[in-house]
């Protein structure tokens, strides 16, 4: 079997009364003011009851059928959501994938005879695993999203989301979360592979120089690639590095006179080939790749819920303490 990997993908999230950018929501007030009913004090239904209607509202969305993106190449569906009210947690697997365009089907040993067909009104479907933590003293919440190395839902699952909140009144906002843990495991065993410096060049008779064909060329931009370099350890690399000033040789009629005309952009790899990059002056605020361990795959590389549910409640605590809950 082809040596695929499962990733996550984790998100801290706020949501906003809509047209309000500043006034956020906190969970309590978002669930009782929308799935309280008319004759109840909405103060004194059970948080379980309130979880039970969002999840139920969800299910419904579906409504036996898989949504779809803005673009209709993707759907998502499920039938069945968990929830645990007393931590804040909704979590499930999805179904999800792609549709067809009139794809064929063939076995890999016959290429001669089709075995079917994937149209645009079918879906090639994977399972993955989500988790939603939104607590109600809070207005922080964590979105956990599982793909595959080979693809994902995220983008559809979160413009899912996004337009479930919207019609209740709120706005999604969210933020690519890394952990710490493994943000200092990744620096510690990668390299850099590459360092980049773009500017753009503003002179006209610089573009003329370099080339006539770019003369009238407005805010035509240049890179230089570095590669090849020598291998070392990250921490190791910057001992040497001038972050002073990154380019020593003149370039000045590429706009590269001053560090503070060109942005430098650093590219990471790890004994794995997990790559990640990030600018100069945050060059160790890095968004690498989570690569879920082994132990929490079926047999067919696909998630286990019980141990992807363990996982991944231990990671939402450590994640809680690095957003200070």
């Amino acid at each position: 079997m082809a040596n695929i990997n499962l990733e996550l993908s984790v998100y801290t999230f706020t949501l906003n009364e809509k047209f309000q950018r500043e006034d956020f929501l906190d969970f309590n007030e978002f669930y009782r003011k929308n799935f309280s009913k008319k004759e109840e004090n909405k103060h004194a239904v059970k948080p379980e009851e309130l979880y039970k209607r969002f999840v139920g509202m969800i299910l419904d969305e579906f409504n036996n059928q898989f949504w779809l993106n803005k673009d209709e190449n993707k759907g998502i569906s499920t039938t069945k959501l968990e929830y645990r009210h007393g931590k804040s947690i909704i979590e499930g697997i999805i179904n999800g994938g792609s549709t067809g365009y009139g794809h064929q089907i063939y076995d890999i040993l016959n290429n001669i005879k089709k075995v079917g067909e994937i149209s645009e009104k079918q879906l090639a479907s994977l399972p993955y695993f989500f988790k939603m933590w939104t607590p109600p003293d809070s207005q922080v919440g964590v979105l956990m999203i599982q793909s595959y190395s080979i693809g994902s839902i995220n983008s559809v699952l979160i413009q899912f989301l996004t337009s479930i909140f919207a019609k209740h009144g709120a706005t999604l906002k969210r933020i690519i979360h890394i952990p710490n843990e493994l943000k200092e495991s990744y620096l510690k065993k990668s390299s850099v592979k590459k360092v980049t410096f773009t500017s753009t060049i503003e002179n006209k008779d610089s573009r003329k120089k370099f080339n006539r064909a770019f003369e009238d060329s407005n805010g035509l931009k240049v890179t230089i690639s570095v590669e090849g370099l020598k291998k070392r350890n990250i921490a190791d690399f910057f001992k040497i590095f001038n972050n002073e000033k990154p380019i020593g040789i003149n370039l000045s009629e590429l706009g590269m006179e001053d560090e503070k005309d060109y942005l430098t952009k650093f590219y990471y790899e790890d004994e794995n080939g997990r790559k990640a990059h990030a600018k100069i002056k945050d060059k160790f605020e890095i968004r690498p790749t989570i690569v879920l361990p082994i132990e929490v795959s079926n047999e067919d590389k696909t998630p286990n819920f019980e141990r992807i549910v363990d996982f991944t409640d231990k990671l939402l605590e450590k994640v809680k303490t690095e957003i200070n809950y």
